[in-house]
C-alpha cells in the first residue's frame, strides 16, 4: 500500500527511474545551463537569494545556473512550469511555503507535491507581527491589538495575496485571540507593508527582515515575532512564545526541488552543492544579521517537513473556508 507521505510527495530516490546512475556518471551533469525558476517578481527575498546560489552554482559546476521569474498565481504558475519540465536537472525551483500551499488551497491545483523531487531545504526567515504606526486606535502592545480586533468592526490585515503565510498567519492568530478582522490582498508582502507604513491597514506579519528594516515611530511597530528566540535585528521585541502563543511560527521557507522523476544521483549533486552555497560565510554574512535562520534539509526529513507544512495549513484552509478556484 502507498503511504499518505508517498502519495503528498514522493521521495526523489522513489521517483529517479528517467536515468540511471551509471548514466548520469557518464553524463557528467551538468552539461549546459540550469534554470532555477522563481514564482516571484524580482527583488523579493525568493529572487535574491536564488541569485546568489545561482552564482555559486556557476562557479561550481562551470556551467551558467541563471533564474527565470515566472510571477503569479502566488508562485503556482511557476510551480506548473517545473512540474512540466523534463526531469533531467536543467529546471529547477525555488519552492517556499506559499506553493505549498496552493496545492491545498485550489480546487484544481496546477501541480501537486508528487509532481516535484525534492532537493533542499535551506531555512527562512521568520515573521514579524508589526502594526501601523499611523492608524487609529493607536496599538503600541498586544493588548491593545486584541482589543481592537474583538471590537466590533475588527481590525484590518494586510497580506500578498491569499494563501500567503502573511495572510494564513493572521487567520489564525485572530482566531487564537478571539477577534476578527477585514483581509486586504495585495500582489506581494512589500506592497502590504508599504500601504500599512501609509496607514491604509493596521496589521500585518511580514518577513522580519522587511518589517526591522520599516521599523520607525513613524512608520511600523513590532509587536512580536514567531521564532524560537529573539532576533538579533529585533532583540527588544518579544517571541510569540513569550507571550502565550507557541502555535504561531511559521516562518518564509525557502528550498529547491525538480520535476519528479529527476535521477536521485542528480538531486544529491544539487543538494550538496546548495548546501556548501548557503553555508559559504559570504552568504551567511548578509542573510544572519537580517534573521534568516538557517535549517538544512534533504532526503526524508524535507519531505517529512513538506508535508507536515501542508497538513498544517489545510488545517487553517479548511477550518476557516478559504479557497481559492
Amino acid at each position: 500500500m502507498t503511504s499518505r507521505r508517498q502519495v503528498l510527495f514522493a521521495v526523489p530516490a522513489l521517483a529517479a527511474t528517467a536515468f540511471s546512475a551509471s548514466a548520469f556518471a557518464q553524463s557528467g551533469y551538468p552539461q549546459r545551463l540550469v534554470k532555477i525558476v522563481v514564482g516571484n517578481a524580482p527583488g523579493g527575498n525568493d529572487d535574491t537569494i536564488s541569485r546568489i546560489i545561482a552564482d555559486k552554482l556557476t562557479k561550481e559546476f562551470g556551467q551558467t545556473v541563471i533564474i527565470e521569474n515566472r510571477a503569479g498565481g502566488s508562485t503556482s504558475i511557476a510551480g506548473a512550469t517545473v512540474a512540466a519540465a523534463r526531469p533531467d536537472g536543467y529546471t529547477l525551483m525555488c519552492l517556499i511555503g506559499t506553493g505549498i500551499v496552493q496545492t491545498v488551497l485550489r480546487d484544481n491545483p496546477p501541480y501537486k507535491l508528487n509532481s516535484f523531487a525534492p532537493i533542499v531545504g535551506i531555512g527562512g526567515f521568520p515573521l514579524a507581527l508589526a502594526v501601523s504606526a499611523t492608524t487609529t486606535p493607536k496599538i503600541t502592545n498586544l493588548q491593545e491589538l486584541t482589543a481592537v480586533a474583538r471590537s466590533a468592526n475588527g481590525i484590518s490585515y494586510a497580506s500578498g495575496g491569499v494563501g500567503t503565510m502573511a495572510h494564513l498567519s493572521t487567520v489564525r492568530f485572530l482566531k487564537a485571540i478571539g477577534g476578527k478582522g477585514v483581509h486586504v490582498s495585495y500582489r506581494n508582502n512589500p506592497e502590504g507593508l508599504n500601504a500599512m507604513v501609509g496607514g491604509f491597514t493596521q496589521m500585518m506579519f511580514g518577513s522580519a527582515q522587511e518589517v526591522a528594516a520599516l521599523r520607525g515611530a513613524d512608520k511600523l511597530r513590532v509587536l512580536a515575532v514567531t521564532s524560537e528566540h529573539r532576533l538579533p535585528n529585533l532583540a527588544d521585541v518579544p517571541t510569540m512564545r513569550e507571550l502565550g502563543f507557541p502555535e504561531i511560527n511559521p516562518t518564509l521557507w525557502y528550498g529547491y526541488v525538480a520535476p519528479a522523476g529527476t535521477p536521485a544521483a542528480i538531486v544529491s549533486k544539487l543538494a550538496d552543492a546548495i548546501t556548501r552555497a548557503v553555508r559559504d560565510p559570504s552568504f551567511r554574512s548578509r542573510y544572519t544579521p537580517l534573521s534568516f535562520v538557517e535549517d538544512i534539509k534533504t532526503g526524508e526529513a524535507l519531505t517529512s517537513f513538506i508535508n507536515a507544512e501542508a497538513a498544517r495549513w489545510k488545517e487553517v484552509i479548511i477550518e476557516n473556508k478559504i479557497r481559492v478556484t
